[in-house]
């Protein structure tokens, strides 16, 4: 961890310093010796150490050519004494070397976490609570909605900084609808489906109906895979299991909503009708993508980006299929006219600050300055060099790369060093874009995205009971009525408790 040097005294006058500088505000006189002596503190090197959860093996340990630009650069725009290394690791890995720096006391001074792990360095002490930094950096503020910064405040303080997304409409955080086989509903002379009665309709034709014109009976209507449910379904009745809803005053989880169990009929009957591939609880993602490439399943649920002419599903079944092609359309509306999928998380990349970090006024200024665009740090990070890594057509409002993601990651720009994950489509046509500009208008909120002690406490009501209840009820295994049953055990082994801490946590953010 980096020696102190300089004094806490200091610190508030050099904080201001800097920040005024920085983001262009009104300062005080330069003849005043106080804002001089801070002017100074505040050119102090510091070289800051991030932790990143991206696998990126490309990634030079030195930060290569993009470390000499970057800190160039950011020292042009004010933030002087800036220097960063970046480490990298993924998935399990990260949080276990993560988890075991801390326990040292050595947690890196900037770094990427999830909801649980962020409650518990809370409740540690171990990490920054940033209320005053980020008031003071407006290209953050203007980038995360109200709601991503509700889900890291901790006892009235915010301790995390959340992704955030440019204001376009096909820049909106959620980008899922339904995909499905554009050719085969030509083949059998179908329109796309709109009501759960015409999707019935289109995937009986899809696993019945000889739709791909092979002569064989090996297709299904829909796909899916294990760490997702159809929710689509679950739409049409207006609620998903794992959202909160508003019910006579009082927050109820989807899980114990009774359209969940109507929901569940549907399912359940159109899996005895053999129109759901009955390898969904067991398939990966990439085996739901060889199914789909292959010919396997019609509709399946999916991003917005799967049509694009240049992603690699498409790609792909152009090879096995040339005349193949997806459409991309509303999951079903139920008999009261809902519709929707799940909205994404306002918070699902989070990154915190270590509570032991040197100077965090400066690493505040750097942030905010990398993540806004024009001639600041934005493009630089983000996209690399212009000319030699991307064009950007600004009439247009098009940034297209030049080279792919591994070469930027060799020179030590995109990914790896996106500290603030921000949500920028502006690559995309303009019929990719209009894709994206609808899922937006499919997603549904959830009430309350802030996470409870208590869903921490009992885990295995989300990642084991209701799997179990869902996937047996689905297949026939166990009748509908089951689902009572399980709303049962799910208020016996923790959702009492669950439920409980939830409207205490949403009464409090209402305030």
């Amino acid at each position: 961890m980096m020696k102190k040097i300089w004094k806490k005294g200091a610190a508030s006058a050099a904080a201001a310093s800097l920040i005024l500088g920085v983001l262009g505000c009104s300062q005080q006189p330069a003849a005043q010796p106080a804002a001089a002596a801070a002017s100074q503190q505040a050119d102090t090197p510091v070289t800051y150490n991030f932790f990143m959860n991206v696998g990126a093996p490309e990634y030079p340990q030195d930060g290569g050519e993009a470390r000499k630009l970057i800190t160039e650069a950011a020292a042009k725009a004010g933030i002087k004494g800036f220097d960063y290394n970046v480490s990298l690791n993924s998935g399990k890995d990260f949080f276990t070397k993560l988890n075991l720096e801390a326990a040292s006391g050595e947690l890196p001074d900037y770094f990427d976490v999830d909801i649980p792990t962020l409650t518990k360095f809370v409740d540690e002490g171990l990490v920054l609570p940033l209320d005053d930094y980020i008031k003071n950096s407006p290209s953050i503020t203007s980038l995360v909605p109200k709601e991503a910064w509700d889900a890291v405040t901790f006892n009235g303080k915010i301790y995390g900084i959340p992704s955030g997304s440019r204001p376009e409409p096909f820049n909106q955080p959620s980008s899922t609808g339904v995909l499905y086989r554009a050719d085969w509903l030509k083949n059998l002379g179908l329109k796309v489906p709109t009501t759960l009665e015409e999707y019935h309709q289109v995937l009986t034709a899809f696993t019945k109906n000889d739709p791909d014109k092979n002569g064989k009976n090996d297709t299904y209507g829909l796909g899916g895979k294990k760490d997702s449910i159809f929710e689509g379904v679950f739409g049409a009745f207006g609620v998903f299991p794992e959202f909160w809803y508003e019910r006579d005053g009082q927050l109820k989880q989807g899980y114990v909503l009774p359209e969940t169990k109507q929901a569940l009929a549907v399912l359940q009957q159109w899996y005895k009708e053999g129109l759901i591939d009955p390898e969904f609880a067991v398939a990966d993602p990439k085996q739901l993508d060889s199914k789909v490439i292959n010919g396997k399943v019609g509709v399946y649920e999916g991003p917005a980006f799967a049509i694009f002419a240049k992603n690699k599903i498409t790609k792909s079944l152009k090879e096995v299929t040339p005349g193949g092609s997806f459409g991309f359309t509303a999951p079903p509306v139920g008999p009261n006219g809902d519709s929707g999928l799940p909205e994404t998380p306002p918070a699902s990349s989070i990154a915190a600050v270590s509570a032991k970090v040197e100077q965090p006024d400066k690493l505040f200024a750097y942030l905010n300055w990398s993540v806004t665009d024009g001639d600041n740090g934005g493009y630089l990070l983000r996209e690399g060099v212009e000319g030699k890594h991307y064009t950007f057509d600004k009439e247009k409002n098009d940034l297209q790369d030049l080279v792919g993601a591994a070469e930027k990651y060799k020179d030590g720009f995109s990914n790896p060093i996106k500290f603030i994950a921000v949500t920028d489509r502006r690559w995309a046509p303009d019929y990719v874009r209009k894709a994206l500009e609808d899922s937006a208008k499919f997603a549904r909120p959830n009430a309350l995205w802030k996470s409870v002690q208590a869903e921490l406490d009992y885990p295995d009501l989300k990642d084991k009971l209701w799997p179990e209840y869902y996937t047996k009820i689905v297949t026939g295994v166990w009748p509908v009525d089951k689902w009572d049953e399980f709303v049962k055990k799910y208020y016996e082994q923790g959702g009492k408790e669950i439920e409980e801490q939830g409207n205490e946590a949403w009464k409090t953010l209402k305030k």
